[in-house]
């Protein structure tokens, strides 16, 4: 039936949503495959609900578009995947929780390791009843978060190759300074990485899967080493959405942003000079300004640190956030917009060609990155997908729906 999908998009649409453009996505999974090396696989990173954009649309659209694997950053979220039916191989980048440790081999997901120990808690909790869990040993290189050292690689390995109750599938690491205009730090990480790869392969314990290039490396080229007989993968993530990891390079022409956040007008009202807006009265209006209230805060993703700083548009007019943006509403100044009512779209992010904020944009108005502004949009914010511009699927709190007259 039509009317769950008809009645969950047209709540959506009547107010804060995100429109994402599964079209774009899958050309900007498509541009980076087509770029990789020979027999190079595209690893799409997922982990945080899509980085905001929708885990399992984001993850199944992935796959149908060239990618060959999936990673994430919990178990829960690789579960999640296996549930709606996807079948590839799924990683969990981050240090796992030994007590999803049996459902994740019950599901065939990858873990990292990263040091004896974590090993050890692993197969504390795997017990000798389950398939072996596939795993993927961290080497950090220089990140000096997670992972064990170069020079303890071929004995962790050894350890995993010795142990049944696992399965070695690849070993991988992760660049702290891809982004930077200095490189040297990515080439020190490059060689030491390459060296523990060497290691591995000269005790014949070589893994079959070698990966370290995040979406940074990709756009400087710095994405295989030598491994002769194993498989390279690309783990891409910030630029499938179409944002950029490295501000001072371009993107590829090809990429584009997937995500767009827009609400509606809530109300439209007049504040008289000497009067103040939202808490603190953090702005006075020195004159009589017309005003709207919008049914999104920072409960919803829109940053509190964009309050007097960023900006919204109307009916293709700039309108700047006054006051304080508070936990559920958020007011913006329309003077610009004359024939504003109850009602109106209101574009908060875009990919600026609107005159709305981009992502990079209301990042640096909030002094952080692009990857927190649109992985911070909540949950209660419904996800409508778009594909030819057509709405076919809805991700809302009640979970995900499809058009049923929308082919995937």
């Amino acid at each position: 039936m039509i009317e769950p999908f008809a009645a969950r998009l047209a709540a959506a649409q009547s107010g804060t949503h995100a429109l994402i453009d599964l079209d774009a996505f899958a050309g900007n999974v498509a541009y980076v495959r087509s770029q990789l090396p020979p027999g190079a696989e595209l690893m799409a990173v997922i982990k945080a609900n899509a980085y905001g954009h929708g885990l399992v649309p984001c993850g199944r659209a992935a796959l149908a578009a060239g990618a060959s694997r999936l990673a994430v950053a919990r178990i829960e979220e690789a579960l999640l995947l296996r549930a709606a039916g996807v079948v590839a191989p799924i990683l969990v980048l981050s240090p796992p929780n030994p007590a999803l440790a049996r459902q994740a081999a019950e599901a065939g997901i990858a873990l990292a390791v990263g040091s004896a120990t974590g090993l050890q808690r692993l197969l504390d909790a795997l017990g000798d009843d389950l398939p072996p869990l596939p795993v993927h040993l961290k080497v950090d290189t220089g990140m000096h978060r997670f992972g064990v050292e170069p020079e303890g690689v071929v004995e962790l390995v050894r350890a995993l190759a010795a142990e049944p109750r696992v399965q070695v599938e690849g070993v991988f690491t992760h660049f702290a300074t891809a982004d930077a205009a200095d490189d040297r730090v990515l080439q020190e990480q490059t060689r030491r990485f390459a060296a523990a790869v060497q290691a591995l392969a000269a005790a014949g314990l070589q893994p079959p899967l070698v990966h370290m290039a995040n979406s940074a490396a990709f756009l400087r080229g710095v994405v295989e080493i030598p491994a002769p007989g194993a498989t390279i993968a690309v783990r891409a993530g910030l630029i499938l959405y179409g944002l950029n990891p490295s501000p001072e390079r371009p993107l590829p022409a090809p990429i584009r942003p997937v995500l767009r956040l827009v609400t509606r007008v809530g109300q439209v009202f007049t504040v008289p000079p000497g009067e103040g807006i939202s808490y603190g009265w953090s702005y006075i209006a020195e004159r009589p300004i017309r005003c709207a209230d919008l049914p999104i805060g920072y409960a919803d993703g829109l940053v509190r640190l964009l309050s007097n700083r960023g900006w919204a548009v109307v009916g293709g007019a700039v309108c700047p956030i006054r006051g304080r943006i508070c936990m559920d509403q958020t007011v913006i100044e329309v003077d610009a917009a004359p024939d504003v009512a109850e009602g109106d779209e209101v574009v908060l992010l875009s990919d600026g060609r609107d005159g709305a904020m981009t992502a990079d944009q209301a990042a640096a108005l909030a002094g952080t990155i692009s990857y927190e502004i649109v992985s911070s949009l909540a949950a209660r914010v419904p996800r409508v997908y778009l594909r030819g511009g057509r709405p076919v699927a809805v991700l809302d709190l009640l979970g995900l729906v499809e058009n049923p007259f929308a082919a995937r």
